[in-house]
């Protein structure tokens, strides 16, 4: 008996998380307590290793923003909802007073990110993700080229180096000031 081979020509593909699929999930117990992942577009990425100088630069700003607007609006390292299948943690988030603790994008005011391990993401697909989906203001705080990237309604509208005495605001949290050098020497980085 003659058999006949049949080449694949299909390459597979990864499964689409939906967010109701990934929270079940969560509620299944299916992720472990150490399990650092994180939902983009829906696709499921492990979260890299926590450097010394993210933990000094996101401690700063957590303090700052916490102090100023209190846990009712700030949160750190906590998710949002993007609606493009998306669960993304920042490093920073503020929320509209009387959102959830997980709210969507349209009830965030500001996302700050520190990026060092997880910059090519960070500036890459998580970036075009923010965007895409109507966050109003994002900061990423880049502890590689020692600057910030401020990013409103979608557009990049400021670049701003260490070491040129740069005071950020949000547009929709003005109570909050912060002086960007600080951020990088919570960070304990020499000067680039």
């Amino acid at each position: 008996m003659a058999t006949t081979t049949q080449e694949c020509t299909e390459v597979p593909a990864p499964h689409h998380w939906t967010l109701d699929e990934y929270h079940r999930a969560i509620d299944g117990e299916v992720f472990t307590d150490d399990c650092r992942i994180e939902l983009l577009h829906g696709e499921l990425f492990d979260m890299p290793p926590i450097s010394e100088p993210h933990i000094g630069a996101v401690g700063y700003l957590t303090w700052l923003f916490f102090t100023q607007l209190g846990w009712q609006r700030a949160s750190s390292q906590t998710p949002i909802i993007l609606p493009s299948d998306g669960e993304p943690e920042p490093d920073v988030a503020v929320r509209e007073l009387g959102a959830p603790s997980k709210p969507t994008v349209a009830q965030v005011q500001l996302v700050i990110e520190v990026s060092q391990t997880s910059r090519r993401r960070d500036l890459g697909s998580k970036l075009e993700d923010y965007l895409r989906d109507g966050l109003r203001e994002l900061w990423i705080i880049d502890l590689v080229e020692q600057c910030a990237l401020i990013y409103r309604n979608g557009q990049l509208v400021a670049r701003y180096p260490r070491g040129v005495g740069a005071r950020l605001s949000a547009e929709l949290v003005p109570e909050v000031t912060v002086e960007l050098d600080q951020v990088f020497e919570a960070a304990r980085l020499p000067n680039a």
